[in-house]
């Protein structure tokens, strides 16, 4: 089921559009629903008529990630991870040579259709090689520091954690959620002062991905076979990748991810210490977390986390919303305020 965010588009109409902006797809094109929360998404198989041709991954951009300067940026930092040895799959270039393609009004995107399996909760060598790929991209992005084609703000800002919060704060009529919400006004107060933006921007920077979880990644066995959904990607602390992967990756969630579903992406989590020392292990094999990063760790998730569950909450209708943003919040954040691995 769509969100409230995600592009509309015909997807008859779309089939039958695509084979003329991108070479090599056949008349009989087939799309079948995809996932993501975000943009839009579908496997376009062939007809029977042309054989066992595996297909194509087809995103349609949400227009806040459609950019044409920044998806410029995107296929040159995917180009350059491919040609290193990352398992990235650069958007195919269309008729007009431009990594993307206008069909109407939608701005859309096609892949290679990459086989792989989901993360399987605690495989610590596959948490392993989430950590070695990050580390890659830390070191290799540093060379797109300083294009001018991608340059965003931060995302975790007080403002848009106050939205979240005000959407919500006056629904909670019974009292239920009191804790959970003084929790959320009293930890973004500590977040301006702890991690302000001349802090953050002092943090090690590079090219991030900026959204890192299992439901942007496919393993085949414990290997990473594929890391997706670059529309994050820019010039950011390092420590922004390194968050986003101990909250989802290294931590325990009530119920499996559904990377269609937003709710299952802001569930309370739990920490697990095995998964999180894996990750380190891996991360820091070739270049070791700062002093300071280690010091401004627990505030980067809390802001992630807070960012993450205010936007996640536009996405779904108002009735749902109070109990989503509220529900384990004042334990989580208590959890990423006193996390610590020494």
């Amino acid at each position: 089921m769509l969100n409230w965010v995600q592009p509309r588009v015909d997807s008859a109409e779309l089939a039958e559009a695509l084979p003329r902006e991108f070479e090599g797809l056949p008349a009989d094109l087939c799309l079948l629903p995809g996932a993501g929360t975000g943009n839009r998404s579908f496997r376009a198989v062939p007809g029977p008529s042309d054989g066992e041709r595996t297909g194509w991954f087809v995103r349609v951009r949400n227009p806040k990630y459609a950019a044409e300067d920044a998806m410029r940026f995107e296929h040159d930092l995917l180009t350059h991870l491919k040609a290193a040895g990352l398992p990235v799959y650069p958007p195919l270039l269309s008729r007009s040579g431009e990594p993307w393609a206008w069909i109407g009004n939608a701005c859309v995107q096609l892949s290679p259709l990459v086989a792989g399996e989901a993360y399987a909760a605690g495989n610590v060598e596959q948490i392993a090689a989430a950590a070695r790929f990050l580390s890659r991209l830390h070191r290799e992005g540093r060379r797109f520091l300083g294009d001018p084609r991608k340059q965003w703000d931060r995302e975790d800002s007080f403002m848009i954690a106050f939205a979240g919060f005000d959407l919500v704060r006056n629904r909670d009529t019974s009292g239920r959620y009191t804790a959970d919400l003084n929790a959320v006004a009293a930890s973004i107060h500590r977040f301006m002062r702890e991690l302000p933006p001349q802090r953050f921007w002092k943090l090690p920077q590079s090219v991030v991905h900026g959204d890192f979880h299992q439901g942007n990644l496919l393993f085949k066995g414990d290997r990473l076979a594929g890391v997706f959904d670059w529309d994050y990607a820019c010039e950011h602390p390092r420590l922004k990748d390194i968050a986003n992967a101990l909250m989802f990756l290294c931590a325990r969630l009530p119920r499996p991810l559904d990377a269609a579903d937003i709710r299952s992406y802001v569930q309370p989590m739990r920490f697990e210490p095995e998964w999180v020392d894996a990750f380190f292990a891996a991360y820091e094999e070739a270049e070791p977390l700062t002093a300071e990063e280690w010091i401004a760790l627990p505030a980067m998730m809390v802001g992630r986390w807070l960012q993450i569950r205010s936007c996640a909450i536009i996405k779904l209708p108002e009735e749902e919303r109070l109990d989503v943003f509220c529900d384990g919040m004042a334990e989580t954040l208590d959890r990423l305020w006193s996390f610590s691995v020494r």
